[in-house]
């Protein structure tokens, strides 16, 4: 089992609403207020907020960006989006776990729906060389100029399959670069499930002889 740390990490959720809302249902105005609320929404500045409209219907987007533009919010007729990247230590997880359980306890989202969950990391090995060793492993054929992992898990108490690729990150040197793929029911009990969710990526990345060290408590 190969163990590293992680460079950078985040997170993307994707949550189709169960039918379009047009823009008067959507209720832009009073949902941008929301996010704006400094206890129960994200604490975003009215300036950090833009809204497209391209018809009267079902043609809008309402989009903001946070964290230094490292975190985003996109909402439009069938769907809401929120990401965080460029994440790096313990202390930036604890802030993207905050904002996960502020935007479900915000958007109340009817239990049976689903979001689609993406995450990724970039994990440093000591050396290109190491790096490239670990790959190597799944070559099936010298034509593999460079070599990668996919494959579907499912992992203890996770309902679903996970996807997970592993490749040569093009990012950082010497790291791989990992993505996981699922999908969850809005059902939870936000904090604790939250909090299971490194253990869970962790777990599956296990699964192709890959662990990742705690994250760091500073860069």
């Amino acid at each position: 089992m190969e163990i590293v740390p992680i460079d950078i990490f985040g997170v993307h959720v994707d949550v189709p609403f169960a039918s379009p809302l047009g823009i008067t249902q959507a209720k832009l105005e009073e949902f941008g207020a929301k996010i704006c609320d400094a206890s129960k929404g994200l604490n975003l500045r009215p300036d950090q907020i833009r809204v497209k409209r391209w018809d009267e219907l079902y043609g809008y987007e309402l989009s903001a960006q946070f964290f230094g533009e490292n975190g985003t919010l996109t909402r439009t007729a069938d769907r809401i989006k929120l990401g965080v990247r460029n994440a790096r230590t313990a202390g930036d997880w604890k802030i993207i776990q905050d904002t996960l359980q502020r935007f479900y306890a915000l958007m109340n989202f009817p239990t049976d729906s689903l979001t689609a969950l993406a995450a990724h990391a970039h994990a440093k090995f000591p050396t290109t060389e190491e790096r490239d060793a670990f790959l190597q492993k799944f070559s099936y054929s010298p034509l593999f100029s460079k070599p990668a992992a996919l494959g579907y898990v499912q992992v203890i108490d996770w309902e679903r399959e996970i996807r997970v690729l592993i490749e040569q990150s093009n990012v950082v040197p010497d790291a791989l670069f990992v993505m996981w793929d699922t999908q969850f029911t809005n059902d939870q009990e936000w904090e604790p499930f939250l909090s299971t969710l490194p253990t869970l990526l962790d777990n599956s990345a296990n699964l192709f002889d890959l662990a990742f060290e705690p994250l760091r408590e500073r860069v």
